[in-house]
């Protein structure tokens, strides 16, 4: 499997994948149009950590082409657009975001032709009183039957923050599976309660928390594991510090 590693030192307007690939994205303080069109029968794995960005990203999946993107940042304000152009695409898209500013994300995702499948999870901790906005929309074509289209949206308010979710589901036709949740609030009470029963002090309580909303789900092996650990530990401490 090829494996590829872009970061600000490289030319990213388009990257086309034309053999199964593992794509390590490393951004930080950049406003860049990247493009990434998977062929047909391809695989792409990507694993993204990004650092006040706004970008603009565009997955183009062929026919059959197969999709996980596990993209862990703070302060983004990227715009992502997935078009599933092929029969049998399928996208994992993991998006998993801190927050200490004011940011908008929003994520299209197009479903163009029939037989395709996208899951989406957009998680958020917005650590200030600063606003943060997830803009989802999801679009199913009149012609594009027999598809499934999920979206899972959170944002967990650490600091009394404006948090805004809109999840859309634009439907033109009857023959498809479509989901959508959204949910803006604090971790529950008696999770926390339980985990200083355990002798876990409030701040331990926090980081395991956040670690497990931020990192759930995501398909990550030992070594990208601890680097995203490291980046979510790193990043937590800046909020202690702005307290």
């Amino acid at each position: 499997m090829l494996v590829l590693t872009v970061d600000n030192k490289d030319k990213l307007d388009d990257i086309i994948i034309t053999e199964d690939t593992i794509l390590n994205i490393r951004l930080k303080e950049c406003q860049e149009d990247i493009n990434i069109d998977v062929m047909d029968n391809m695989c792409l794995e990507v694993f993204e950590l990004d650092c006040n960005t706004s970008n603009k990203i565009v997955y183009n999946l062929r026919e059959n082409a197969q999709v996980i993107v596990n993209k862990l940042s703070r302060d983004n304000s990227d715009v992502t657009t997935i078009n599933l152009n092929g029969a049998n695409a399928n996208i994992k898209y993991y998006s998993k975001i801190m927050n200490y500013g004011d940011n908008t994300y929003q994520i299209d995702i197009n479903h163009l032709v029939s037989h395709t499948s996208s899951a989406i999870y957009n998680h958020c901790v917005n650590f200030t009183d600063k606003e943060f906005k997830f803009l989802v929309s999801a679009n199913i074509t009149k012609n594009a039957v027999e598809c499934s289209c999920n979206q899972d949206n959170k944002i967990i308010d650490m600091g009394n923050g404006k948090n805004y979710i809109s999840p859309n589901l634009l439907v033109d036709n009857n023959l498809i599976n479509a989901n959508h949740s959204a949910y803006i609030g604090k971790f529950k009470q008696d999770v926390i309660f339980y985990m200083k029963s355990r002798g876990l002090s409030d701040k331990d309580c926090e980081f395991l928390l956040i670690k497990g909303l931020l990192l759930g789900n995501m398909n990550l092996d030992e070594k990208n594991n601890e680097e995203y650990v490291t980046f979510i530990n790193d990043n937590f401490q800046v909020g202690e510090e702005n307290e």
